[in-house]
């Protein structure tokens, strides 16, 4: 796939193969660009090579062949050219017993050359950011697994740079901080770039302005999210809620629309958006909809399909 249509990169990633010593090839002749200001998500299934990829764009690991441009630099050639320019979340909840979250964040500010008053603000800034005030003397060993996240993604802001590298920087995170940090990458895009690998479809969806979706070491597809819900000829989906079920379960049963029903929920699946939207008006002027979710065609299933039809 071509990548040279994506205006001031910051990242651009070529042809990158990764063959480890067993013969599994982990990634094969991936391109993928990150422009300015950009937030590029890459999505797959486990063991896709998602994180094999970060760690060769972070110049922890020597690809097989290809290039990495990062920065302007190559990363491939030297891959300590752009030390210091990139934070970086790793997938694993990894921590240090016997820190404290201020002082995890305060090792990572020092090695930026923060120091006295320059030093607090920022240290201040990231923990008021993220919410952690509160835990801020904790420990690494009283930390739970969320808290632990939020630790490593204060370390990643810490380390600054133009360029944030993600990998899963949500898992298991409660659902209230995950919609506060949703927030936080929308607002730091606006300054830097953003790479994130991710399992959450919400996540990616909600944030990205381009994904790619990674199978088996290939990129299979790419584009914004509304470009991927387009990919196939999909059917609209709606869950819905009604004053009178009985009629709204006849009125289906006559118009021969596929649906289920539980716990007076009913879910929908319709050809196309103006058939949906006309059933719509016909349930809603006869039996009054209370709730209605619609998504038309549905970026979830566009991925699952892309998924299962190239994997294996």
């Amino acid at each position: 796939m071509d990548v040279s249509g994506v205006v001031a990169q910051v990242l651009r990633v070529e042809n990158l193969t990764k063959i480890y010593p067993n013969g599994k090839k982990a990634n094969d002749g991936i391109n993928l660009a990150v422009g300015e200001k950009e937030i590029v998500g890459v999505i797959g299934p486990n063991g896709a090579g998602k994180t094999t990829m970060l760690r060769q764009i972070l110049g922890l690991l020597k690809p097989t062949d290809g290039k990495i441009t990062l920065l302007g630099k190559d990363i491939t050639k030297d891959p300590l050219a752009v030390k210091g320019e990139v934070g970086y979340e790793p997938q694993y909840p990894l921590y240090y017993p016997s820190l404290t979250i201020e002082e995890e964040i305060g090792f990572a500010l020092r090695f930026k050359g923060y120091k006295g008053e320059g030093y607090k603000k920022k240290l201040d800034a990231i923990i008021e950011l993220l919410n952690l005030g509160d835990v801020r003397k904790y420990f690494g060993y009283q930390l739970s697994p969320g808290l632990v996240k939020l630790s490593l993604l204060a370390v990643a802001l810490a380390q600054g740079g133009q360029f944030l590298i993600l990998d899963e920087p949500t898992s298991m995170v409660d659902i209230v901080t995950k919609m506060h940090i949703w927030q936080i990458f929308s607002e730091l895009s606006e300054e830097q770039s953003i790479l994130i690998a991710s399992h959450d479809m919400n996540e990616v969806k909600r944030l990205c302005d381009r994904i790619y979706i990674l199978v088996d070491g290939r990129i299979i597809a790419q584009g914004s999210p509304e470009e991927i819900s387009n990919m196939l000829k999909l059917p609209c989906t709606m869950r819905l809620t009604v004053s009178n079920i009985d009629c709204t379960e006849n009125l289906l049963e006559e118009r021969q629309v596929q649906y289920s029903l539980q716990n007076g929920v009913f879910n929908l699946s319709v050809d196309n958006l103006s058939s949906a939207m006309e059933l719509i008006g016909d349930i809603n002027s006869s039996f009054c909809i209370t709730y209605i979710e619609m998504e038309a065609p549905s970026f979830d299933e566009a991925v699952m399909r892309l998924i299962g039809d190239n994997h294996g």
